[in-house]
């Protein structure tokens, strides 16, 4: 059955219309638009049909009192972009210090762009600087912190020759009783210290155990520091402990370090104040990331320093000098006597003249 023609052209009409209305039921065809209206319509209309540049399109008007976004407005200027150096070269691992008086902001971008490029090495090296010469900002030393622990285990050890790691020495003190669950725990931190430095430090252990107390009131304490290896070396101050639970000895052991090695820096150099640890952080952690591989190497450099030498004594006093012996005749040099003093001759007495005698014959 066919639908009559009629009929298909009113559906048709009809939906057409009703399409039409419903688009333009907002619409106010009656009241003149306002010259703020035909202003950003002219504007709009320059600024898409014009072949300049949408730098060079006239400026919207302001709508109802409000200023539209000008999309033509100039962009703000682009940060200059930070000399990363050749970064092809091997660095130090004083790298980047020069950059600290920039501030730590400035170190977080340089390291950001270091890993842009690849150079993870010199980008660790980078986010250590912010660590050890920034600023106490903790937004950027959180930052720092967590790329440390995201990069230093995928990079090679910094030093892999034991021949040229710094000697330190882990002293400890205590009773015979606490020695002998010391003595393992000590060698555990010390090898925990040489890979917390990437080798960069050899750490040994000497244990000086005490007498056994008479009537001991509890468990002796324990004292540990670190010097260098040499008999006179330099050494840290000693910081002890007593062990009131052995299962938390090697965490006291650690902890012990971790001040001491904050203690030692902040006392001999001038680089950022290592934290305090708190109670829930593991101090193995802390001494892996938050100490830095330039600060285990000046830690290693000043304990080792060679002791100035003792002042030399004064010269004696020197003797006035004597008057050189005269020689006698017979050519010796022997003290001469003394000879008394040589009288003055008298002065010879002059003769009274002669009394001429009168002349008797005179007168004769």
């Amino acid at each position: 059955m066919r639908v009559p023609v009629y009929i298909v052209l009113l559906l048709v009409v009809a939906v057409v219309g009703l399409v039409w209305w419903q688009g333009t039921l907002t619409y106010d065809f009656t009241t003149p638009p306002t010259e703020a209206k035909l202003a950003q319509v002219r504007a709009e209309a320059a600024r898409d049909f014009s072949p300049a540049s949408p730098q060079d399109a006239p400026k919207r008007a302001a709508v109802d009192g409000q200023a539209p976004n000008d999309e033509g407005a100039a962009e703000a200027p682009k940060e200059p972009e930070i000399d990363l150096g050749n970064i092809e070269t091997a660095p130090g691992l004083e790298a980047y210090a020069v950059d600290s008086p920039k501030g730590s902001d400035h170190l977080v971008k340089l390291a950001t762009a270091l890993e842009a490029k690849g150079a993870f090495q010199r980008a660790l090296l980078a986010w250590e600087r912010v660590l050890d010469h920034g600023s106490t900002d903790p937004v950027n030393y959180a930052a720092a912190l967590a790329s440390v622990k995201r990069l230093r285990p995928t990079l090679p050890a910094w030093n892999i020759d034991p021949e040229g790691a710094i000697p330190v020495v882990i002293h400890a003190g205590t009773g015979p009783a606490t020695a002998t669950a010391l003595k393992p725990e000590l060698e555990a931190a010390a090898r925990e210290i040489g890979a917390a430095s990437e080798g960069i430090l050899a750490v040994t252990v000497d244990i000086a155990v005490g007498k056994k107390s008479p009537n001991p009131t509890g468990p002796a304490p324990v004292a540990l520091w670190l010097s260098g290896s040499a008999k006179e070396a330099p050494a840290t101050d000693a910081l002890s402990f007593t062990v009131d639970n052995p299962a938390n000895l090697r965490k006291q052991v650690l902890s012990t370090i971790y001040s001491l090695v904050g203690g030692q820096l902040k006392r001999k150099t001038a680089y950022v104040a290592l934290p305090e640890l708190s109670e829930d952080e593991n101090p193995a952690d802390a001494l892996h990331h938050r100490v830095t591989r330039l600060c285990w190497r000046e830690l290693g450099a000043g304990l080792n320093l060679t002791p100035p030498p003792p002042p030399a004594p004064a010269p004696p006093a020197r003797e006035a000098a004597q008057p050189a012996p005269r020689s006698n005749r017979s050519g010796a040099n022997k003290p001469s006597t003394p000879q008394p003093p040589r009288a003055t001759p008298a002065a010879p007495r002059a003769n009274p003249a002669p009394t001429t005698a009168p002349n008797r014959r005179q007168g004769r």
